[in-house]
């Protein structure tokens, strides 16, 4: 919503906030589901009067504006234990468009790998480029349930190309949770297959111990 010059310590100038810039166009809000109940009732007023004041000012604002949306938490259920206001959730939810988990649209998982291979591989220009998966990897990326759906699929991808030995990722580039899923799963085929549950305990550590046990980062990149 913005500020005024001394809404509050540190607010040394006014600050033009995200509505008012978005006047006539979209803004996006990431996790809304997440956000306070005050602050909730700051976008239904929004919503249904296009208006708003910035923090510590006294002037009503107009905003014409188009709401995109989004979250990985149930909103009918937080609307029942009333964490998120039901006026809300019915002005927002006009359409409504679910997002299926990555183990569930596999015919997605070679395209984000592609993308992701040219994203990384221009960016940091190496000297032999990665063209695509090794076929046992790719039956692995297959298999595999990516409890951290994209973001995993895309740290998995970044930290591949970072190692790269040649034109293809093999199981040796990939992190150790999974190199251990590729030797249990097709190395060892008379031991039982990690569980879901494992694989998500296997993916947490990882995270964590790229975060360096901090769990407010390690949560912000699983997105939970």
């Amino acid at each position: 919503f913005g500020h005024e010059k001394g809404a509050f310590t540190g607010a040394i100038k006014q600050k033009i906030g995200k509505f008012e810039l978005a006047h006539k166009g979209t803004i996006f809000l990431d996790e809304i589901g997440s956000i306070g109940l005050d602050i909730q009732a700051n976008l239904l007023r929004i919503l249904q009067e296009k208006e708003f004041e910035r923090v510590g000012g006294h002037r009503t604002l107009k905003t014409d504006v188009r709401i995109i949306a989004a979250t990985n938490k149930n909103l009918e259920r937080a609307v029942e234990e009333e964490t998120f206001r039901g006026d809300l959730y019915y002005r927002l939810n006009v359409v409504h468009i679910v997002l299926p988990l990555l183990r569930e649209r596999q015919e997605d998982i070679l395209l984000l790998v592609d993308h992701f291979i040219n994203k990384y591989g221009n960016e940091r220009k190496f000297a032999v480029s990665v063209t695509g998966l090794d076929q046992e990897v790719e039956r692995l990326f297959y298999n595999y349930s990516w409890p951290g759906n994209v973001r995993e699929l895309e740290n998995v991808i970044e930290r591949a190309v970072a190692l790269q030995n040649g034109s293809t990722i093999r199981a040796s580039d990939l992190p150790d949770y999974i190199q251990n899923l590729f030797i249990e799963t097709y190395r060892r085929p008379s031991e039982s297959i990690p569980t879901l549950a494992e694989q998500e305990q296997n993916y947490i550590q990882w995270v964590l111990n790229k975060c360096d046990g901090n769990q407010t980062q390690a949560a912000r990149i699983m997105d939970i």
